[in-house]
């Protein structure tokens, strides 16, 4: 699957060539937009995810989509702002708590 940049990957056309995106994540480093929370339910993308946030307009889209969509991801912690019932947790691969 080609690797995007920010600006192209709501503005592509979608990547997938035809595949279903029911068994993908959509990730990217910059905060999650609107257009980039459309794309992926275009593109049958459940679950997108940004090392950033997310702006305002893409919550409110990807709460109304069913879309789960996750922020702050970096190592092993992240914030989920909608769709958390997508999700299987294992807590036990996060390792110990920090003080």
């Amino acid at each position: 699957m080609p690797c995007l940049g920010r600006p192209g990957a709501a503005a592509a056309p979608s990547p997938l060539g035809g595949m279903s995106g029911a068994d993908k994540v959509f990730y990217t480093t910059g905060r999650l937009t609107s257009e980039m929370v459309i794309k992926s339910a275009q593109m049958g993308v459940p679950i997108v995810v940004s090392r950033s946030g997310i702006t305002q307009m893409g919550h409110e889209v990807a709460q109304r989509l069913g879309l789960c969509t996750i922020g702050r991801a970096t190592h092993k912690r992240f914030l989920c702002y909608s769709g958390a019932e997508r999700l299987r947790l294992q807590p036990e691969l996060a390792g110990a708590r920090l003080p």
